[in-house]
């Protein structure tokens, strides 16, 4: 996930990019965007006999050669907006010019507040919605710690591994908040001086939605970093609030026991989390009996009385139908809603 770190001046930033890469045995690569042209991001026009291609700069090809590493995009807030505007398919989709980056390129940015950044610019709204904002404030421990080993021993990853059913967790709970505030899912602030921070927009929750699932849940300063650092302190409050009151269940315990994993006679908007838990554990299962039994908690849902909600998970369900899945027998009460919306005969 692209991240950006902010901090005054002299605050190690650099020292801690290139600690993480020497400790992965990986390349790291520094480009300053206040010393480049947009050029240098999306690449130099170049006449060839086939026609013209877009020629990446030497340090994207020594990232390819590589095999990839870290790519540390430093000083962005003194980096004019042009150069801003070039380098948003380096960020996100790992594009320069006509190169592609490999898949394991690490780009992380540095920059200081624009109010203390030399010659500096607010961060332009597409650019800052494409990174985790981190406030990077090193405590005087870790500044001894590091000064002790000269910077060469950055702390262990806090990541964990995942699985289906932690992801349609983090899905469940992320689709049951917007479902209850829509205005959340897209906000783009007011003022020119927060678009350049961290909001909510579709791309920034699904970030989210990927991120959270490999940190543990017991992790609040890791999860708290994610989601402020995502879509902003204000809709972080409110969706860590609203998924703390939640309280989700596992979707593998409510697929096993639909009528008692959960109250389906519960709020809409957690009926419609826990519904699309289960539907993402399915979807994630890939597999033909994952994708029936799924069914259990929709059917236990509508007849519990919120057909309404399990209609919209049974249209959802039907689209990721795999191949030669049919709908259980027990399922057959959205056939009417299914064949209105043109699924029927796939789900049949």
């Amino acid at each position: 996930m692209p991240s950006l770190l902010i901090s005054g001046p002299g605050m190690g930033k650099s020292s801690l990019v290139r600690g993480l890469a020497a400790a992965d045995g990986v390349l790291c690569k520094t480009v300053l965007g206040s010393l480049r042209e947009p050029s240098d991001f999306a690449g130099l026009p170049v006449v060839r006999e086939h026609g013209v291609t877009l020629e990446a700069p030497a340090w994207a090809k020594e990232l390819v050669a590589g095999g990839g590493g870290y790519l540390f995009l430093d000083e962005l807030t003194t980096s004019p907006p042009a150069v801003q505007a070039a380098m948003l398919a380096v960020a996100l989709d790992l594009t320069v010019g006509d190169v592609q980056l490999p898949k394991g390129t690490r780009v992380i940015a540095g920059a200081n507040p624009p109010d203390c950044a030399a010659g500096g610019y607010e961060l332009e709204a597409p650019l800052a919605n494409r990174f985790c904002h981190v406030e990077f404030t090193p405590s005087v421990d870790e500044w001894l710690d590091g000064m002790a080993t000269g910077w060469g021993a950055p702390p262990a990853s806090r990541a964990v591994a995942t699985d289906e059913q932690r992801v349609a967790l983090v899905r469940s709970s992320i689709t049951g908040f917007v479902q209850r505030n829509p205005d959340a899912l897209d906000a783009f602030p007011s003022s020119a001086a927060q678009t350049g921070g961290a909001w909510p927009s579709r791309r920034t929750w699904s970030m989210l939605a990927a991120v959270l699932p490999h940190l543990r849940e017991d992790d609040n300063a890791a999860i708290n970093t994610a989601v402020f650092g995502l879509i902003g302190e204000g809709a972080g409050v409110e969706f860590l609030e609203w998924r703390r009151s939640a309280d989700l269940p596992d979707p593998v315990a409510v697929v096993e026991n639909p009528d008692s994993a959960f109250d389906w006679q519960s709020r809409p908007d957690l009926v419609w989390a826990v519904l699309s838990g289960v539907t993402a554990w399915a979807v994630g299962r890939g597999t033909v009996e994952a994708w029936r039994s799924a069914w259990g908690p929709l059917i236990a849902a509508a007849e519990a009385g919120a057909p309404d909600v399990a209609g919209a998970a049974a249209r959802t369900l039907a689209k990721a139908r795999p191949a030669k899945a049919t709908v259980p027998a027990s399922a057959r009460r959205f056939a009417p809603m299914l064949t209105a919306a043109g699924l029927m005969e796939a789900a049949a």
